[in-house]
């Protein structure tokens, strides 16, 4: 089984390990496991209304909280629109019913 370290360089990601069995909580001032604990929370909490989504979509489902959780109570339906990674895409609109 490949290592987060594997991972996160076939994905060409950065990966900033935290060594909690050193009590090591902080990298650099800025990667701290709190945050990710937090985000964690936010999106398990968040994804409970969907009783589970596909795996193919799940990506999908990331950058929607993603933008939910950075944007907060200023979220609006254009600004959605704006950062959509759609927005470029031919749709069809439904005139009549």
């Amino acid at each position: 089984m490949p290592t987060y370290k594997q991972i996160a360089r076939q994905a060409n990601i950065v990966h900033r390990p935290v060594n909690i069995a050193a009590g090591q909580r902080i990298v650099n001032n800025i990667y701290h496991i709190q945050n990710v604990n937090a985000y964690d929370s936010r999106l398990k909490q968040w994804m409970k209304k969907f009783h589970g989504v596909a795996t193919r979509y799940l990506g999908n489902y990331l950058d929607w909280h993603r933008m939910i959780d950075r944007l907060g109570q200023s979220i609006t339906p254009t600004l959605c629109f704006q950062l959509s990674p759609w927005k470029n895409t031919t749709v069809q609109q439904l005139t009549t019913t």
